[in-house]
């Protein structure tokens, strides 16, 4: 369930976020690297979707 505001960041179901969890722990990837991954794979599979991490800076 993905819900953006306006000033607002995405709302990301638990599921979501352990399964980029465990990729990150797999692959050994820092938060960056992880968020990346995620966008390309969704990019290469045609998925319209951004990955469920949260922007630090």
């Amino acid at each position: 369930m993905h819900h953006g505001h306006r000033d607002r960041g995405f709302i990301f179901s638990n599921t979501e976020i352990e399964t980029a969890l465990m990729v990150k722990s797999i692959f050994k990837l820092p938060l960056r690297g992880l968020k990346g991954l995620l966008n390309s794979i969704f990019t290469l599979i045609n998925i319209p979707l951004k990955s469920p991490i949260i922007n630090l800076y």
